[in-house]
């Protein structure tokens, strides 16, 4: 096997890993994104700043999950779009 092939071989693995990455996040944020608004909904009338400074630690963090995924879903489609071309 060429260097080529064993590259493209790689690419193509990563894009299948990095598929399967972000769909592994996607449902984890679905799943973490549930639960976050049952506690937001829990301390929603609450007027104390902790509450209110954990609910942006959840919010930020679902963002930060977003942004992952989106990652992932680019490195994914960079590599099949590399892979093919060489």
């Amino acid at each position: 096997m060429s260097d080529v092939q064993r590259l493209k071989q790689q690419l193509y693995q990563l894009m299948t890993e990095a598929q399967q990455g972000a769909g592994s996040l996607g449902g984890f944020r679905q799943r973490f994104g549930q639960t976050s608004q049952h506690v937001h909904g829990l301390i929603a009338g609450s007027a104390t700043g902790a509450d209110r400074e954990i609910v942006q630690v959840l919010e930020a963090a679902g963002r930060s999950i977003d942004q992952a995924v989106e990652a992932l879903q680019i490195a994914a489609a960079g590599c099949r779009s590399y892979a093919d071309q060489i």
